[in-house]
């Protein structure tokens, strides 16, 4: 459990720019995270509006930490993602050290939602401890109680997530006629080579009906999706691909704040530049979604984007109906 005090401020902190030292990838996750659900509500909005309008306004910090903090409170899920990007240790907190998950301020010891006094004695200091395992069993298996969950079973979404086998990884992708818009197969789903021992993976392109003057179709869609045996392999591997940021270009990537699809999701951009290599319907900037969901992870390529803001929300919109996908496929079994 982190405090979630210190976890506002300081990921309010990398919204502004005031807390440094971070990745580029979890500098645009948080951004990603925060932005997301500070405009969830008019108050966040408002307060989100006012911090990135005046960053160094200790006010307007306030009032978004203050916003971020409450739901923090409320969504436990939030609270462990932004922690997990953040890396949370005793170097963010004030006054408090981190037992396994425990807090420890002063005389009193939080684990979870309870709270005790810290013995002054010898003797009662090792009967808490004994009794602090106790706890976090019960809290461990109470949580797994409340969230439907029994220990060793996986979760997407309220959903069961399972692994997937090969023909269903091949139905779990669409079709042409699956997509909004006028779009149609480039190449149809089939099985992937990019696969490993532990992870099958199926792959599909499309591309724009809309043509350009010489009759050509530039706009392109292609996915690949891997199949986990469980959840722990997916989240490695996501990981990994996120990490690793190889595209069918070569090229560098960018990453760039975006709401999360699925249980966890990136986004970055690349550009093809007019060089001698490129085919003139090649040039241009790139945009890709990788995301996680339950034992899925999911690949996208879009591009050339024609523009910033409403290629953006074609693309998401694109990654989503998979992510969907991905979700029922797994929820079916």
């Amino acid at each position: 459990m982190f405090m979630e005090t210190d976890l506002a401020a300081l990921a309010v902190g990398v919204l502004t720019g005031a807390a440094t030292g971070f990745g580029q990838e979890t500098v645009a996750a948080v951004v990603r995270m925060v932005r997301e659900r500070l405009a969830g509500t008019p108050r966040g909005q408002a307060a989100l509006d006012g911090v990135e309008a005046a960053p160094g306004d200790e006010g307007a910090r306030r009032e978004a930490e203050t916003v971020l903090r409450e739901a923090l409170r409320a969504d436990q899920r939030l609270q462990q993602a932004l922690a997990t990007h953040l890396n949370v240790s005793p170097t963010h907190m004030t006054n408090v050290v981190m037992v396994n998950g425990t807090k420890m301020r002063g005389n009193q010891i939080t684990l979870g939602p309870i709270t005790l006094h810290k013995p002054n004695t010898t003797a009662g200091l090792l009967g808490l401890a004994v009794s602090l395992v106790a706890v976090a069993a019960v809290l461990v298996y109470g949580v797994l109680r409340l969230a439907g969950e029994e220990p060793g079973n996986d979760e997407a979404g309220g959903a069961k997530a399972r692994a997937l086998s090969v023909a269903e990884v091949l139905r779990t992708l669409p079709g042409a006629t699956d997509l909004p818009e006028a779009w149609e197969t480039a190449r149809a789903a089939h099985v992937g080579m990019s696969g490993n021992a532990k992870c099958h993976n199926a792959e599909a392109e499309f591309e724009s009906q809309e043509r350009d003057s010489s009759g050509a179709s530039d706009l392109r869609v292609r996915y690949v999706m891997y199949a986990c045996p469980d959840t722990a392999i997916a989240t490695t591997g996501f990981a990994i691909l996120t990490g690793d940021g190889s595209n069918p270009a070569d090229r560098r990537e960018t990453a760039f704040p975006s709401r999360i699809l699925g249980d966890e999701s990136a986004t970055s951009s690349y550009k093809v530049d007019d060089e001698f290599m490129a085919a003139p319907g090649d040039v241009g900037s790139y945009l890709t979604w990788r995301a996680r969901v339950g034992t899925v992870v999911i690949e996208m390529h879009y591009g050339p984007a024609r523009d910033d803001v409403g290629s953006e929300r074609e693309a998401e919109e694109l990654m989503r109906i998979v992510c969907d996908r991905a979700r029922e496929a797994q929820a079916r079994g």
